[in-house]
């Protein structure tokens, strides 16, 4: 049975979103830490000779024991001081940037008075999940991007628990996640917004200013540092700007300020104090950070204090040691027990003061609390070869004190010793490498449901796309979607509900913790079992019951029918393929700015050497109204038909006007088609074949259109650098953003806001461009308002909220504006249709008033079609405005280029090709524009290269749904403005563009679906990849998010159609 196509397309959206969220739910599981506190009465005993300690025979102890053990070392520190620099990459101390800005804390360095180490990062390279691995001593999972933007109270064991629960009194100033991991752990705190990226001064001033006041207090044991300003001028300018050396001698005097500081004190303390200077993650050679390369993963990390001043430090390690080290490091050194999720190995340089026997217990210690880690999370872990090494050392261990209680020399002793500590190290580093691979299991049933969601939306859809080819080929059948019988949908839901409820109740361990437990996961797994069932249904019916055609002979069907295409047309679902198969290799994931380039690129050349000169067989079928028309108005559209010869009228089904209850198809009369041959091409109706003519002039246009949009890409190409490859090269937007070409900026966004004002002006009412230029100046004013640009009218800076605000209100104003004026339309459309039902009651009036009636329903019919044509464009103009505020300012080009290759495409070039006759080709069209401007803009399938800062434009507190649909208005604003343009496109075209946006619809869904699906493939066989979590993970969630703005704007579109389709009823 016959079922609305609108339906069939919500069906198969919502369907395409639940595989990929049931998929992303399994690929990367949150992963919930162990409940609870490591505790002094969980260490082992030194392994004495006939004991070896094996972790086996520990009695366990309760955390609420009553005993009071001895600390497992004895104190080294004192009091703590953490310096977090967010962003302190390590060539920034290490390299000449450390010997150029640094001096201080980098003559310390040299000359071994301190103990420094280049600290790796694990990805994602992002300030919370690092601050987590800085103190928990674990490895965050991957999902902890989308966290890291509303962090939530960290319940897993830290160091810095361990000192609130020890009763040492911290403090803290800087960044406030730590705030919102640790609440009420400081008994001081000054927390600051690490997102207003444009603030680099104001934000480090709020945290020195506490520091010297702090210094000469005495009640606190612990104060944490975390500076921004850093970090926020990488997002900014890019780590080769003039504003970095500044900015690391102000850090580099606030370290001399501290480390002199508390040199003077120790002299009146016990224990000398610990200064930290870190970084949470480093800084890519574009400026951001989130993915895992070198410069983003590499990062500073030195102890100073006085225990190490006069060279008794060492030095400088080279090797990189991994970040999660700091959290067993201070803990051992400062009496406290390790966090018992952590899988950091302590830095024994740290220890190299201590006695030997100490050095030995902090790495007995340490092995011992990552075996119990090991015990957590591995079953049959006594056969793991990281376990079997540590009995191993722990019988070493217990040798080397035998040796010490029985007077060995100190050479003897040296040497064993460090064969102890290297087999502990050893012993180490493979119990980490299992428990990482433990705790990167994959929820296979969960991928398994979401894969087969996809794979059979994708079927469904191709084997509807057999008549659906009609929007393609000219001249072929409406496509009609088949809904099947409920026996067929009951017996697949129960078939579909048996398989899953048998996985879930399997004892073979083939559960999805995702799917099977909790009331989200069993409510999840209906929906894929109700969506499922449907799935199989529908794929039965479609591929073996309709019309006896199998799923291959549709497909062979709809093949043949595009081999008759011309090139370009045949290239676009060609490109479509060949995009999805590159996504099987790494290095093309990486790069994939360079597919849509290319894939771009050709398509312009195909459309340069295309023949204009074509003969178009289109069926017309001519259904007007009931009322007459005169032989001047048959005219007249005529002339309109030979002004724009390949505007063709599509359906999906046969176009009934309804009246008086009858179904009423109006043909031509002798006379009117004598007079049309006269005036026109020749048509019949029924059927049109439009012989399509264009004069030299126009392929001249044509031509010069093509290079047009062939010079202009190419000119974006260079504007921003992206991928990896390439990205660190100097681009043509980071000559701008430079501080002393701000001039150059502020002429270059003036320029590009004005072409945009003279392209939009020439489609927008009066009201809406004079708002959009008022706008235009809004946001220049707000960008010179933050400093970024030149205005002699600024006399001060600051963060421009209340400019950025006031532009909100303009585009709030032009979007009412937009809808008011189609809502008007609308209201007087049904008020005249209801007239025009009262007046047909006189049969005798209709005759004699025909012609006034005409002429009222021609001039109607010119109001509603400018009145929805002004509401597309409206739409346009707003989001135009939006992105021009949300987007950095150098890509004011970017946004001005994208509107004016908008204006050739539409107007120059694809009314003069074969493309224009098919709204599925069209829309292919906008779909590859969409993401090569996705890659103009500097994006990539690094979370690096994600600007957040257009997420709190505007904004003074943090509210995550404003944030991140800013954050993706702005990421996505490429895509967004070409189907924006496909809709004013179609809406223009077409009288009724409804049955238009359902085909555009359509292909939007289907050339989504095929890469996703063919992703979460590859993503799956490739889940053991050494770049799983670096590459193939990133891209997934970038697949996984586009899923969701193509599903948005399908809906957007389709809510749009009903009403711009009623205003259309009219216009024949």
């Amino acid at each position: 049975m016959h079922k609305s196509p609108t339906v069939f397309l919500l069906a198969c959206l919502v369907t395409q979103v639940l595989g990929v969220v049931i998929f992303l739910k399994g690929f990367i599981p949150i992963k919930n830490a162990v409940p609870g506190h490591a505790t002094l009465l969980d260490l082992p005993p030194e392994p004495w000779e006939n004991d070896t300690a094996d972790y086996k025979n520990l009695s366990a102890s309760s955390e609420d024991s009553t005993d009071a053990p001895s600390p497992p070392l004895p104190l080294i520190f004192g009091r703590l001081v953490i310096m977090l620099v967010d962003a302190m990459r390590a060539d920034f101390m290490y390299g000449d940037s450390g010997k150029n800005f640094m001096p201080y804390t980098r003559a310390l360095v040299d000359s071994n008075s301190s103990v420094s180490f280049i600290a790796k990062a694990h990805p994602p390279t992002v300030t919370m999940p690092r601050i987590k691995g800085l103190t928990t001593g674990s490895i965050p999972g991957f999902v902890d991007i989308a966290l890291n933007l509303d962090s939530k109270a960290l319940v897993e064991d830290s160091v810095i628990a361990q000192m609130y629960r020890a009763g040492r009194r911290m403090v803290f100033y800087g960044d406030d996640t730590w705030l919102k991991l640790f609440p009420d752990h400081f008994v001081r705190h000054d927390g600051t917004t690490s997102f207003f990226v444009t603030d680099y001064t104001e934000v480090d001033e709020n945290v020195t200013r506490h520091v010297v006041p702090e210094l000469s207090r005495a009640d606190w044991d612990v104060m944490i540092l975390h500076y921004l300003g850093l970090d926020h001028i990488g997002h900014l300018a890019g780590p080769a700007s003039s504003l970095i050396g500044p900015k690391l001698q102000e850090m580099d005097k606030i370290v001399e300020t501290i480390h002199t500081t508390v040199m003077k004190q120790d002299k009146e303390r016990d224990l000398p104090t610990l200064l930290v200077l870190c970084g949470d993650h480093g800084m890519s050679n574009a400026g951001s950070h989130g993915g895992a390369s070198a410069p983003e993963t590499l990062t500073t990390l030195v102890f100073l204090s006085s225990l190490f001043s006069g060279g008794k430090g060492s030095n400088h390690v080279t090797s990189p040691v991994y970040q999660t080290g700091l959290a067993p490091t201070l803990a051992l050194t400062f009496g406290l027990p390790v966090p018992q999720n952590s899988l950091g190995q302590v830095m024994t340089p740290v220890l190299a003061r201590s006695s030997a026997r100490d050095q030995l217990r902090a790495v007995q210690i340490n092995a011992h609390q990552l075996v119990g880690v090991l015990r957590a999370n591995v079953a049959g872990f006594e056969r793991e070869p990281g376990y079997q090494l540590y009995q191993q050392a722990v019988k070493m261990h217990s040798g080397w004190l035998k040796g010490l209680i029985n007077g060995e020399s100190a050479m003897s002793l040296e040497t064993l010793g460090q064969r102890v500590s290297q087999q502990h190290s050893r012993a180490m580093e493979s119990i980490v490498d299992r428990v990482a691979a433990s705790l990167s299991e994959y929820d296979m049933h969960a991928m398994e449901v979401g894969i087969a969601l996809l794979i059979q939306v994708f079927f469904i859809l191709l084997a509807a796309s057999g008549k659906f080819v009609a929007g393609i080929v000219p001249g072929t059948d409406t496509w009609t979607v088949y809904i099947p019988p409920p026996a067929l949908l009951l017996s697949s839901f129960f078939l579909v509900l048996s398989a899953q409820v048998s996985l879930c109740t399997s004892a073979a361990g083939w559960a999805s913790a995702e799917l099977c437990s909790g009331p989200a996961g069993w409510s999840m797994s209906l929906a894929a079992v109700i969506f499922t069932s449907v799935c199989v249904s529908l794929t039965i019916q479609l591929s073996f019951l309709t019309d006896n055609k199998t799923l291959l002979s549709v497909v062979g069907h709809s093949l043949h029918l595009c081999c008759s295409l011309p090139w370009e047309a045949m290239f676009l679902p060609a490109g479509v393929v060949l995009h999805s198969i590159s996504l099987g290799s790494s290095s093309l994931v990486e790069e994939e700015h360079q597919t849509w380039y290319f894939l771009q690129t050709t398509l312009f050349f195909l459309l340069l050497m295309s023949n204009p000169l074509q003969t178009h067989k289109r069926p017309i079928t001519c259904d007007y109204t009931t009322t007459a028309r005169s032989p001047l108005d048959l005219v007249q559209d005529a002339d309109d038909t030979e002004n724009d010869m390949y505007k063709q009228k599509i359906s999906l089904s046969e176009r009934e006007q309804k009246h008086d209850g009858r179904n009423v198809k109006k043909t031509l009369t002798e006379k009117e088609s004598s007079q049309l041959e006269e005036n026109a091409p020749s048509y019949k109706c029924g059927s049109l074949t439009q012989q399509g003519y264009v004069p030299k002039s126009g392929c001249v246009r044509r031509m010069v259109a093509v290079l047009a949009l062939l010079l202009t890409s190419r000119l974006l190409r260079s504007w921003n650098q992206t991928g990896i490859v390439w990205a660190d090269q100097p681009d043509i937007g980071d000559w701008f953003v430079r501080p002393e070409n701000e001039i150059y900026l502020s002429f270059l966004v003036a320029t590009s806001f004005l072409g945009i004002l003279i392209l939009r002006w020439r489609t927008c009412d009066v009201t809406s461009s004079l708002l959009l230029g008022v706008g235009l100046v809004g946001v220049y004013h707000y960008r010179s308002k933050t400093g970024v640009l030149a205005a002699p009218w600024v006399l001060h800076t600051d963060k421009g909220i209340f400019e950025a605000r006031l532009v909100y209100i303009i585009i709030i104003i032009q979007l009412c504006w937009t809808c008011f004026g189609l809502l008007k339309t609308l209201c007087q459309h049904l008020q005249t249709a209801k007239d025009g039902e009262n007046f047909t009651g006189n049969r005798e009036g209709i005759q004699k008033n025909d012609l006034h009636r005409t002429q009222s329903s021609h001039e109607e019919n010119k109001n509603c079609k400018d009145s929805r044509d002004r509401f597309v464009d409206g739409l346009l103009t707003t989001l135009v405005l939006l992105e021009a505020l949300l987007l950095r300012p150098h890509n004011a080009t970017v946004l001005a280029v994208t509107v004016f290759q908008q204006y050739i495409l539409h107007e120059l070039v694809l009314p003069w090709t074969s493309l224009y006759h098919s709204v599925p080709l069209l829309t292919l069209v906008h779909v590859w524009m969409g993401q090569a401007a996705f890659y103009f803009q500097g994006n990539s399938n690094s979370i690096a290269t994600i600007d957040i800062s257009a997420g709190y434009i505007g904004m003074e507190d943090y509210v995550q749904e404003v944030a991140g649909t800013l954050t993706c208005l702005s990421t996505y604003a490429g895509p967004f403005l070409w189907f924006s343009g496909l809709l004013v496109l179609i809406t223009k075209r077409y009288p009724r563009p409804y049955p238009a946006m359902l085909q555009a619809c359509f292909t939007i869904i289907i050339t989504r679906t095929l890469p996703v699906t063919g992703y979460t493939l590859i993503t799956t066989l490739q889940r053991y990849h050494l770049f799983v979590w670096s590459v193939f993970s990133p891209k997934l969630l970038y697949e996984a998010m586009l899923t969701a703005v193509t599903a948005a704007v399908v809906v957007l579109i389709l809510c749009l159609g009903a009403p711009l389709q009623m205003i259309g009823a009219t216009l024949t």
